[in-house]
């Protein structure tokens, strides 16, 4: 019986074939809108989150309040506090300072990071060429240097400058530097690197390389560090964090050692791009609202047109829930039909805006499974009145109707 009552359905909306397209494309637009706006959403999360990883999200900073103690770490201190600190992939003194990088007859505003193997271990740092840091560049201070994308083209013409040679000028003392490796550009790196005239480039030395660089010495100014580590682990690692470090440096009890994570902002930032890509949707959704007006609109017409067709049923016998239910039908099929369009539609223009705007293509698909039963529940529930209508209707009164 129910699959009579589809065949009918299709049959009166294969009959209106014009006015059936013009039911469905508001459910077309609307759910196509909602579904692009969702997963370009969940995109930008994805993209976000992968750019504060690549600058440091997956972080926790350590540092000594200077207003409490004079003490500082020395690299025989930073090794043990690593060796001691389960889950996590390195740490890094967080030593960053500005200069000249001089090839040729040029210079170019440089700012170097002194670092260590952790940020490529945790997978902050991509290579494009060559290699990142290794313990060993650390341990006995080589002149090696790691250089952006952007850095690279810039002072060389070309990105695969790896065995060039480039000069360091630390305020007067000259470094002379070999390139061990290219990592690929995060945001700041492009950013830096596109100021106007006078671009800052980025690249990365072992820590120990940039105390004899810049004429420091490390047992008198390290006092922080970062520890890289997987996210998920990060509440393990807090855990402990404090007390590694306060048994080293013999810190225990005076409140001198400050450690903080980025995993809070990490949660803010998720929030607050979770809310804008849920008021876009809801604002999106309207559309659905007016596609299932539409239906309702239609339905009610085609129950006025049909008047005379429903009294003869009636008159042959046909019970009220069946007339409700074809048209139940009718409408269903029209809204669920149009979900189906509208989710086609929906993932080729997010997969297109999302390529064009350089953000993942992440789709969920319980979210497109949900919005196939919204597509039928809105023909369903739009489609209560005009099949009520229908199937109240006195059989000799629409007998009557012309």
């Amino acid at each position: 019986m129910y699959i009579e009552y589809i065949k009918s359905a299709i049959s009166s909306i294969r009959n209106n074939k014009g006015r059936s397209f013009l039911t469905m494309l508001g459910i077309i637009i609307g759910i196509s809108a909602v579904l692009t706006v969702l997963i370009i959403g969940d995109g930008m999360k994805a993209t976000v989150n992968g750019e504060m990883d690549s600058i440091g999200a997956t972080t926790i900073s350590v540092s000594l309040d200077t207003t409490k103690t004079e003490k500082t770490f020395s690299k025989e201190e930073l090794d043990i506090i690593e060796s001691n600190i389960s889950d996590i992939m390195g740490i890094s003194p967080e030593l960053q300072f500005g200069g000249y990088f001089v090839a040729g007859q040029k210079e170019y505003d440089a700012f170097v990071t002194g670092s260590t193997p952790a940020p490529e271990l945790s997978g902050s740092v991509t290579m494009e060429h060559g290699r990142f840091l290794t313990k060993a560049d650390v341990d006995d201070g080589k002149g090696v240097i790691v250089l952006s994308q952007s850095a690279a083209n810039i002072i060389f013409g070309y990105e695969d400058a790896v065995g060039r040679t480039v000069t360091l000028d630390s305020y007067g003392e000259e470094t002379e530097l070999t390139v061990i490796g290219i990592r690929k550009d995060n945001s700041m790196d492009t950013a830096y690197a596109s100021y106007g005239d006078e671009p800052t480039l980025m690249a990365s030395i072992p820590y120990t390389t940039m105390a004899d660089a810049y004429g420091f010495s490390l047992d008198e100014f390290v006092d922080s560090f970062s520890i890289y580590l997987d996210s998920e682990d990060k509440d393990k690692v807090l855990a402990q964090t404090r007390a590694v470090v306060e048994n080293v440096t013999g810190l225990r009890g005076e409140n001198a050692v400050k450690v903080s994570s980025g995993y809070g902002f990490d949660q803010t930032t998720d929030t607050i791009l979770s809310i804008i890509t849920a008021v876009v949707a809801i604002i999106a959704a309207i559309s659905l609202l007016v596609g299932g007006i539409g239906v309702m609109n239609i339905m009610t017409v085609s129950v006025t047109e049909r008047t005379r067709e429903i009294g003869i049923r009636k008159s042959l016998g046909a019970r009220t829930s069946s007339i409700l239910t074809q048209f139940l039908a009718e409408a269903s099929i029209l809204t669920f039909t149009g979900g189906i369009i509208g989710i086609i539609l929906g993932l080729t223009l997010s997969y297109t805006i999302c390529t064009l705007i350089d953000f993942e293509f992440v789709v969920n698909p319980l979210l497109v499974a949900v919005v196939v039963v919204i597509s039928t529940s809105i023909g369903l529930f739009f489609g209560i009145y005009p099949a009520r209508r229908a199937a109240r209707l006195d059989p000799i009164e629409a007998l009557r109707t012309e």
